[in-house]
Parts: structure tokens; sequence; C-alpha cells
């Protein structure tokens, strides 16, 4: 008798310890005497996955344009292309000076792949410094031998009205005038290309925007103006929007295909050599915007301006930027435009925010 009830007191003493390792801290209680497991399973994260242009998380398998290609294109900036479609699409656009100071733009895309976008005109020396980091495809109509010749010399696959013929992907639209009406087919040319692997990243990004180094160890600003011989783009921070929104000459500049005005969540100002060696016969010199080697330029993010330092080794290299602690800036998750303002005969003019010391009582600008 007395062996049976020492064997009910060890066999006891096994299955409650046993019991209370397995619920861990949540599962085992007490009822009146009477023992009851309440099993709460451990919550899991959900998978993301983040776009490498713009920083932004995705839930894992939502996206599928993220493993796809970017597709790049030159996208006309003359007042007769206007609006343009689907630049707010874009994960990064960078604003070139071209011949006549005038300037164009060269577009991304990758995270948000438009069904279509333009208008696109021709190819400019710059160009390939620019697109080879990003690999994939760049789509243009036409341009001068020599900036075609460069381009095709890259990795990054050449689109044109010529070599696409038959593909569907360029198409000459009858509700804008020529030669400002080629539109590209962004998302039937990808499906084309399902070859050509995803770009690497290109920048820094914070976890979100109050992390960004411009809104942490920035100084407040309204708006800022980047003056171009033949160009004068307006960023304005709408605090509501979260975004830099774009005028051109004091007049909103909108989108074709979302009818909203167009806005960036980080605006970059690289202060940049030019070039002007090439001339044309008809068009005179054509400039080419120097990025490799570096310079210095400013930071817009969260409202907030820094100062920067940027540095390109080589062509494939993509542009670093980095503060003045020599670290590498981390912009906000979101799409980035990047003006290449020529130091020579460009300028920048900054308005600060008003802040509480009576010190500064009005907003104050700066070249």
């Amino acid at each position: 008798m007395l062996h049976r009830r020492f064997a009910g007191i060890v066999a006891l003493a096994v299955v409650i310890p046993l019991a209370l390792t397995g619920c861990g801290s949540s599962g085992l209680f007490n009822l009146g005497g009477g023992w009851s497991f309440n099993a709460t399973p451990t919550p899991t994260e959900t998978p993301v996955e983040t776009a490498v242009l713009t920083g932004v998380t995705y839930p894992a398998g939502t996206n599928h344009f993220l493993s796809g290609p970017a597709v790049m294109g030159k996208v006309d900036n003359a007042p007769d292309a206007r609006p343009q479609n689907a630049l707010n699409q874009a994960d990064i656009v960078f604003e070139e000076m071209v011949e006549g100071g005038m300037t164009r733009f060269l577009a991304i895309w990758q995270s948000n792949l438009p069904e279509t976008f333009g208008p696109v005109r021709s190819v400019r020396p710059m160009d390939p410094d620019l697109a080879a980091p990003f690999g994939g495809i760049i789509n243009f109509s036409g341009g001068q031998k020599p900036f075609v010749k460069a381009m095709e010399a890259t990795d990054v696959f050449v689109a044109n009205e010529t070599n696409q013929q038959g593909k569907h992907t360029f198409e000459r639209v009858h509700d804008r005038i020529a030669p400002h009406n080629v539109m590209v087919h962004a998302q039937v040319e990808a499906n084309q290309h399902k070859n050509i692997k995803a770009p690497s990243q290109q920048f820094f990004f914070a976890s979100n925007a109050a992390q960004a180094t411009a809104s942490k160890g920035g100084k407040a600003v309204t708006d800022f103006t980047v003056t171009f011989p033949a160009g004068k783009p307006t960023w304005t921070w709408n605090a509501k929007a979260s975004a830099w929104l774009r005028s051109q000459y004091s007049e909103k500049e909108t989108d074709a295909s979302d009818k909203k005005q167009l806005h960036a969540t980080n605006v970059v100002v690289l202060k940049t050599k030019i070039d002007r060696s090439f001339k044309d016969y008809k068009y005179g010199y054509v400039p080419r915007t120097i990025v490799i080697g570096g310079g210095a330029g400013y930071v817009f993010s969260g409202g907030k301006k820094i100062e920067v330092t940027f540095k390109k080794t080589k062509q494939t290299d993509p542009i670093r930027i980095i503060d003045k602690n020599g670290k590498d800036v981390k912009l906000a998750p979101g799409n980035t435009w990047i003006e290449l303002m020529p130091a020579d005969v460009g300028s920048i003019e900054i308005n600060y925010a008003k802040v509480p010391a009576t010190a500064s009582a009005t907003p104050s600008s700066t070249k």
C-alpha cells in the first residue's frame, strides 16, 4: 500500500512540471482545485519585402513588381509635354539640364510599374552614367549617334522606336502633338524581359520618415527653388501629405495619370559640373552633367534640410550620399527626386520655417 501511494506521488510530481514547462507563462492555472490549460499562440510577424529603390515594405508576395527589372524612360519636360504621364509612380526621377538650359527627366520605375508612361524623347550624354547602376531597360526616342552608342555600351537593355517595332511597347498617341507624343507601355515591356533581374539598392533608407537623417538633424524648410537657365522648379513642404509638392514658375505641375500634383518624399539637390565639349551642328553645345567624382549638395526629407556631399567612383556605382559626419544619409521611405543643378549656371534658394524664438520672426532664405 505504501509503495502504491509513493508511486502516485512521484507520478504527480513528474506530470506537473512537464505541464508547467509545456504551457509556458500563459497556460496553466488553478480553477477551484482543478487544473486547466489556456493555449495562447505565440504571435508571429508577417514576412515583408522591401522595395530596393524606395525603402517601402510590402507583405511578402503581394508586390510582383519587386522581382522585375527597373524600367527607365527619358521623359520630355518641354511645355507641350506637360502634364507627363506616371511621374508620380516613379521610384526615382533625375532632372538634368539639356541644351538651351531646359531640363529633361530620367525616370525609373520598379516597385509601382505603370501601364503607360511618357512622353519620351532622345537620349543625352549623361544618361549612361545615371542609368548604368540600375540595370534593367531604358526607353528613349532617338538621339545623337555618340550618345546612343554610349548607352548601348552599358549592360542596360536599350529600347527605342526602331528596335521595338511590332512589340506593342512604344506608341505614338493622338491626344498629344508630335514630337511630344511617344508613350511607352511599361508593364507589357517588363513582361517581355523577365530574364532581366531586379535592380540593386541605390540609396540607404530609414525605417520610417521620422528616422530619416534630414528629419532627425535637419533645419525646417517651407519651400526651396532650384533655378536652371530655362527651368525653375519649386518644392513646397506639405505636412499633411508628408511630401514635397512641385511647381514650375509658380504653377502647380500635375501627373496626367492620377491628376495629382507632382510630389516627392525626398528631394536631393546635387551641385554638378557641366562638360560642354560636344557641339551639335543644329543645336549648338550639348551639356553633359558630370556625376562621376562627386561634389556637394542638399537632402530634403520630412520638411527639413541637411547639407551633404556625394560620391560616385565609376559608371556602374550608385551615387553615395554622405552627411557631415561621414555617414551614409538615410532617406525617408518613399519616392525620390534628384535635381542635378549645374554649379556654374544654376542656383538654389531655400526658405526656412518660422521658429518660436523671437530672434527669427520671419522666414529667411539662402542661396
